[in-house]
């Protein structure tokens, strides 16, 4: 006992009461060859562990309902890509003006079929909204050119670059609500 238990004891009311330990459990046996075993039985210390248990995978049927995640928005660019109305770029490399087919805070992608671009390969381009020069001098790293649509990531944006890309961002997104709402209008149904 340490000091602390000792004055604890001393100038406690009641004197505490500590539960006697059990000794150990020993069960006496002959082994075969004629030798006396003594096996000891404690019990562990600490928690139990939990048994290991496996399950199957759900079967969907049986629930009636499924779980499916939509992934198509933001699956390769880990960002909501929206499509901006009007929204081209100018590649002074190739001296066109391409259209942008969507734009996320990390990247955008243009339409271009041929010649066909490498990944990897660094372009330079100014982003324009209705024809006027949005952000100017933009550096993206070419990431895929599948189906027509040449994928880029930007790199090394500065704060101007950044912010410009938010609010076309935030004009695509408010874009995108408006195409929504308008086509619940239109599919709406008064009741008979």
């Amino acid at each position: 006992m340490g000091i602390l238990d000792k004055l604890g004891s001393l100038f406690s009311r009641s004197p505490k009461k500590r539960p006697a330990k059990k000794p150990a459990r020993a069960a006496v046996g002959k082994c075969p060859d004629g030798e006396l075993s003594v096996d000891m039985q404690c019990k562990p210390k600490g928690r139990k562990k939990a048994g290991r248990f496996t399950s199957a995978p759900v079967d969907e049927s049986a629930l009636g309902f499924s779980i499916s995640i939509k992934t198509d928005g933001a699956s390769k660019r880990n960002a909501i890509r929206v499509q901006v109305d009007n929204l081209t770029v100018f590649i002074p490399r190739l001296n066109k003006t391409l259209e942008a087919a969507d734009i996320s805070a990390t990247g955008l992608g243009f339409r271009f079929l041929k010649p066909r671009v490498k990944g990897g390969a660094k372009i330079q381009m100014d982003i324009l909204l209705d024809g006027n020069r949005e952000v100017e001098g933009v550096t993206c790293k070419v990431m895929r050119h599948e189906q027509g649509v040449v994928g880029c990531a930007f790199i090394d944006l500065d704060r101007a670059q950044e912010d410009a890309i938010s609010r076309i961002v935030l004009l695509g997104q408010k874009q995108q609500a408006e195409r929504k709402t308008a086509r619940k209008d239109q599919d709406f149904k008064l009741p008979d």
